[in-house]
């Protein structure tokens, strides 16, 4: 809108010349405006035959050749998860590597800061102050560390404090289902899913924090007020507290007809890879997920998912 004035704008200017620079300036705006009108039609011509051309070729067909495109249709769609698995070790291996050592140099603090940079870039700076107070005040209260939060946050939902899922059935800073809303309160009234999806929609990070606080709280007292120092252990008070110091190979969630496992299928099929060079490539298909999601595999996805971020940042530099 702006260019359009400026343009306009100048035009009036030429055309407000004195007599000669007036004939001067609408010769040449005639003769610009011609250009234009035969660029515009030449290109319009041009599109039509290229349509007229890429129609025949595309469905001008016979019946021999599209056969054959339904038969190699057919094939992908059988060999669909083999493509898949493909697909995802050739994005995982060469494109995106990511190995469970990289940036394990980063201090606690650094890693926090991070974190912290990636949520200014989805709240605005009243949310983002309120988040980091009220997270190093969480950690406080439950015996754990802010970068432990930011981490089962960032795998909930990409420190995106009013996220809510797509399928409709969690939402909001670590996402928050209506299972998990049982026996929550909040100005003495029980906490029910509309109102969380209410708070994500009006951005009300004082709910959402006082909400995510009392849960963390529960789950601390549930968990015997064992603290919470690592990630892992945040995350299982969150959803399983039962398997809090469980060994990595535990079994947290298993079947694929459980809503539980169906809900964070996600998770299930992370493993490492020994590489060449010594170190441990972590890798997530389709084909290594066996109905079962362990303790080693919440904490690979965390650590690949955290990994990545910090790529985005520190590669810049």
């Amino acid at each position: 809108m702006n260019d359009a004035k400026a343009l306009l704008d100048f035009l009036q200017y030429l055309l407000s010349q004195d007599t000669w620079a007036r004939w001067i300036a609408s010769v040449l705006l005639v003769a610009a405006v011609w250009l234009v009108g035969r660029i515009a039609w030449a290109v319009l011509r041009t599109g039509w035959q290229v349509v007229r051309r890429a129609w025949r070729f595309t469905f001008a067909w016979s019946w021999r050749r599209l056969l054959a495109v339904a038969i190699l249709g057919t094939l992908v769609w059988a060999f669909n998860d083999p493509l898949i698995d493909l697909i995802q070790e050739i994005e995982q291996r060469y494109m995106s590597p990511v190995y469970l050592e990289a940036f394990s140099h980063l201090s606690e603090a650094h890693q926090v800061a991070l974190f912290e940079e990636e949520l200014r870039r989805h709240t605005d700076p009243y949310e983002h102050r309120v988040i980091v107070r009220r997270t190093q005040e969480m950690a406080e209260k439950i015996g754990s560390i802010p970068l432990a939060i930011y981490e089962a946050a960032y795998l909930e939902c990409g420190l995106k404090p009013f996220e809510v899922r797509t399928d409709g059935v969690a939402a909001g800073w670590i996402q928050f289902t209506r299972t998990g809303l049982q026996s929550l309160t909040h100005q003495g009234r029980p906490v029910m899913f509309d109102d969380v999806l209410r708070a994500c929609q009006q951005r009300d990070i004082t709910f959402m924090m006082d909400l995510t606080e009392q849960y963390l709280t529960r789950r601390y007292e549930q968990a015997g007020r064992r603290p919470l120092h690592n990630t892992i252990d945040l995350y299982l008070a969150l959803f399983a507290p039962a398997h809090i110091g469980a060994p990595h190979h535990r079994v947290v969630y298993a079947g694929k007809d459980n809503p539980a496992y169906y809900k964070n299928a996600g998770l299930d099929g992370w493993y490492v890879v020994n590489t060449s060079d010594g170190r441990q490539q972590i890798f997530n298909k389709r084909s290594a997920r066996d109905g079962q999601i362990t303790i080693w595999e919440i904490y690979l996805a965390l650590e690949a998912k955290k990994r990545r971020l910090f790529a985005s940042y520190l590669h810049q530099h």
